[in-house]
């Protein structure tokens, strides 16, 4: 799905607001002449064409499997968000996301099954190392595995993007 919507924090609003509880939400860059996000969203089948008639209707172009709908000027972020689903893209919503809450060792928030892989700034991670999560984690997919990206902190690791940040640009 593609509105061009540079802010990525607007794009998600859009689509939490269609889609209260995806599968898995992702967000996509898009650089193609003036750089904005896509976003990618995996629903239950039954709830498939209703979502993908609230997008049009909010003059986004949508990508299914087999077909492009919406606006042209839409059509190819739309379809590189398609085709980067579960293989690159930053996750908003994914499946044991709740698990990541609080104060976990690196060992118990890689048993949870939430995240394939945590990986820090600063080297590698003892399994008891301390992720301070904020109760906010937005791991990347890298050819297909979740990976949560973290930083050093006062005590352990924190994730890398924080809830409330300003990103240069975005």
């Amino acid at each position: 799905m593609n509105t061009g919507r540079r802010d990525r924090a607007a794009l998600e609003s859009l689509v939490l607001e269609v889609v209260p509880d995806p599968l898995l939400f992702c967000t996509h860059p898009v650089r193609d002449g003036h750089a904005h996000h896509a976003a990618s969203v995996e629903l239950v089948p039954e709830a498939a064409e209703r979502a993908a008639q609230a997008f049009l209707a909010r003059g986004a172009t949508v990508a299914l499997a087999d077909e492009l709908r919406g606006p042209a000027e839409h059509a190819r972020g739309a379809a590189l968000a398609l085709a980067a689903h579960r293989r690159t893209g930053r996750a908003v919503r994914f499946p044991g996301q709740h698990l990541l809450r609080g104060t976990l060792t690196v060992e118990q928030a890689l048993a949870t099954g939430a995240v394939d892989r945590i990986e820090s700034l600063g080297g590698p991670l003892p399994p008891g190392t301390l992720l301070v999560t904020h109760d906010f984690v937005r791991p990347v997919f890298r050819e297909g595995e979740l990976v949560l990206e973290v930083t050093p902190a006062a005590k352990g690791v924190i994730p890398f993007e924080l809830e409330h940040q300003d990103i240069c640009g975005h």
